[in-house]
């Protein structure tokens, strides 16, 4: 099976998540990357505004066709209960590509399970599974744990 995992993160956990899941499921790894800096308070600020109003970030062209891939696995940030922006702008882009696909997101608190249904119906792809990963499960590295078992998910 041919995998590809892709994440957008902003200050680094969901790159940590989407690397533990990569190393878990081999493939391919590709970041989003966005061609507006979202670094400190301001433009945390102003990406939670753009995602809540549900707008697609501009971002840089992938290096993988998601296509070519048997499972594609997405991963976001939450921002504002919304997906973030530079994954929206990718499932946007891609959602003709998809044959199936896996989501996960990490968020401080809450709003990521409202954010994984809205990852599926915009993709418009049922995901195989669903990850969420809070703050908590970040900090005490219970979200290893977790990892592990979407990936053995994934792969049963």
């Amino acid at each position: 099976m041919k995998v590809l995992t892709v994440y957008y993160s902003r200050t680094g956990i969901t790159a940590e998540v989407a690397r533990a899941l990569h190393a878990a499921l081999g493939g391919e790894l590709e970041e989003i990357k966005d061609t507006r800096n979202r670094a400190g308070i301001i433009n945390y600020l102003y990406a939670g505004m753009e995602a809540a109003l549900k707008k697609a970030a501009k971002i840089e062209p992938a290096r993988h066709d998601p296509g070519a891939y048997d499972l594609v696995i997405i991963g976001t940030p939450v921002w504002s209960h919304n997906i973030s922006t530079p994954v929206r702008a990718y499932l946007e882009q891609n959602k003709a590509k998809f044959k199936a696909c896996a989501f996960f997101a990490t968020c401080a608190s809450s709003g990521a399970v409202k954010t994984l249904g809205d990852m599926e119906n915009l993709s418009g792809v049922k995901g195989k599974a669903l990850l969420d990963i809070n703050k908590k499960e970040y900090r005490s590295g219970a979200f290893r744990k977790k990892a592990e078992q979407f990936a053995r998910e994934l792969l049963s």
